[in-house]
């Protein structure tokens, strides 16, 4: 055990996760999987061309409309095509219109399914440990709506008693807002609460501001020399393995109530 890593406090009665690069990611990168749904439609692209495109516009889209667009009014379903579509016409300014729909439309789409996501390896066992014990387990996360399908496509729902997308709360990590919602759903303190992500602004900065403590998911042989040693893992099992001395008694959770915060 790794009780000198071990944040003091209050037992901990709620454990909160991101999900993405924290749980699944995506598989070989988004570039490949905009090549995949590309090909479909007759069209011999770069994936590593899209996928630098695809991080400029997200960093782009997300400064200009925040939330996926909720911020400003924009349905996530509308931010999401106008992106898909500037990558594309970007990569090829010689593809139709209707093209460039049909390709949003199939993209945002494929998200929801397992096809374009894999697991961590070792988080399925790491979180079915977790529920061993009598604690609240929740995801934070930004994300739209279609994470509820996707956690359901990886099969990963049942484990959590609560999800929280920011589009639903209407807030983004690492505002402490979206944190707070969590702690109220869960009915705990703050210092009753640890949260667990690969961010370290978004989720590690995030929760402590919310008053939560927090642990960093950084692969290993990477260093983050923003945050203490003791506070980072390699692993969803070494996040658990090192807050287990504060997880109280193990319990029975074999049926979970699905809840979405809404």
């Amino acid at each position: 055990m790794h009780f000198s890593r071990m944040m003091g406090g209050s037992a901990i009665k709620l454990v909160t996760l991101d999900v993405t690069n924290t749980l699944i990611r995506v598989v070989r990168s988004p570039g490949y999987q905009y090549a995949y749904i590309g090909l479909k439609h007759g069209l011999e692209l770069d994936d590593r061309v899209l996928t630098g495109l695809f991080f400029k516009y997200y960093k782009e889209y997300s400064r200009k409309y925040p939330n996926f667009g909720v911020q400003c009014m924009i349905s996530p379903h509308t931010w999401w095509t106008a992106l898909v579509k500037d990558c594309f016409r970007s990569a090829d300014a010689r593809i139709p219109e209707e093209t460039l729909n049909l390709l949003a439309d199939d993209l945002y789409f494929h998200y929801t399914t397992a096809k374009p996501w894999e697991l961590f390896p070792g988080a399925v066992e790491a979180i079915k440990d977790l529920r061993q014990y009598a604690v609240k387990i929740g995801v934070i996360s930004n994300w739209d709506h279609r994470l509820y399908k996707v956690l359901e496509a990886m099969k990963l729902r049942p484990y959590f008693d609560f999800v929280l997308t920011s589009t639903v709360a209407c807030v983004e990590k690492p505002d402490s807002a979206i944190f707070h919602l969590a702690l109220q759903n869960a009915g705990c303190r703050p210092d009753e609460a640890v949260h667990f992500g690969d961010n370290v602004e978004k989720d590690f900065h995030g929760a402590h501001n919310a008053g939560m403590r927090a642990y960093l998911l950084v692969p290993s042989g990477v260093q983050n020399l923003s945050v203490s040693p003791n506070l980072v893992v390699n692993s969803v099992q070494e996040f658990v393995d090192v807050i287990r001395p504060q997880l109280g008694a193990k319990a029975d959770h074999t049926v979970l109530e699905k809840k979405e915060i809404v």
